[in-house]
């Protein structure tokens, strides 16, 4: 099929989507799973809990009639926007299409910011043969690459149990949590506190905590006070991430634990249980494995810089 050329429509920019028309989006991106789920995470997770649950996260699609696949989610800051992902039809339109759209929407200031753009591998191609986006020259320059895991064996979710010692008890993350979270996640530097606290009291998580006794009879008494060691939760991009557990807690079946119930939790939401796991984290990639996520589509992270 021939690639359609929307140049003089790109002009007109982006727009942020409405809520009538996240079903027929959701559609759209659908076909194209598991490459589209870059984007098509943020737009289950709009439909599910509102548009409003995923600030600071803007889902945009291209001004005018034309319906299309073509969506990006951005994260606004106060200073501008950071960081990008994009899914396209290389069916609808061109890279160059898109960093028009991304040009004339987003307000590219090179001199003051980094843009990285995430996407899937099948559309990395096209973009790195872009010489100029806006009339400035640029290069991409790889940052992060990895994989989509999606979970596909839910006989798991029975067969699967891990007996918790009687001193832990399974809770949903709260907003104090956050601080806990935030200094054991390794991808801090790709967020912000605010963001993922808003996150967190939006969005489906689990945290499995640890009650200590109040009294020095060491027995767990019904006012115990709890200790936070071992978490996951869902980010505003549809993806489950920042699984953590202490290490005095570990080998102890928690993380497991908290993932496949988080896992069932979405799945009864009827959002997609996914995680993103980057190449050179195999110990992520068999901890995930071994609870029925299996490997899909390739995913890269990369940094828009000036030539």
């Amino acid at each position: 099929m021939k690639v359609g050329k929307m140049t003089s429509q790109s002009k007109e920019g982006l727009r942020q989507v409405r809520e009538n028309e996240l079903d027929a989006l959701k559609e759209r991106l659908i076909r194209h799973l598991p490459h589209s789920f870059i984007v098509y995470g943020s737009v289950c997770l709009a439909k599910r809990y509102g548009l409003h649950c995923l600030h600071p996260v803007s889902i945009l699609v291209p001004v005018g009639t034309r319906l299309s696949c073509f969506t990006v989610i951005c994260t606004r800051t106060s200073d501008g926007p950071h960081d990008i992902q994009v899914f396209w039809s290389l069916e609808e339109h061109t890279a160059e299409d898109v960093a028009d759209y991304l040009f004339h929407t987003l307000d590219l200031d090179w001199s003051q910011h980094l843009f990285s753009i995430s996407l899937p591998d099948i559309l990395l191609p096209s973009l790195q043969l872009l010489e100029n986006i806006g009339g400035r020259q640029v290069r991409i320059q790889p940052k992060l690459h990895g994989h989509l895991y999606i979970f596909q064996e839910p006989a798991i979710l029975s067969t699967k149990q891990i007996k918790l010692l009687p001193e832990y008890q399974v809770t949903h993350l709260k907003e104090d949590d956050v601080s806990l979270i935030w200094k054991n996640w390794e991808f801090n530097s790709l967020d912000s506190v605010n963001s993922m606290r808003h996150s967190i009291i939006n969005f489906p998580s689990v945290g499995i905590r640890k009650r200590i006794p109040t009294d020095n009879t060491g027995q767990l008494q019904e006012e115990a006070g709890e200790t936070l060691v071992s978490w996951v939760r869902m980010s505003k991009y549809g993806y489950m991430g920042s699984t953590f557990t202490l290490p005095q807690h570990r080998r102890r079946g928690l993380a497991s634990t908290a993932t496949l119930i988080l896992t069932r939790q979405l799945q009864q939401e009827s959002l997609l249980p996914a995680v993103i796991i980057e190449n050179s984290n195999t110990a992520s990639i068999k901890f995930h494995s071994d609870l029925g996520f299996e490997r899909q589509c390739a995913l890269s992270m990369v940094v828009l810089l000036p030539a």
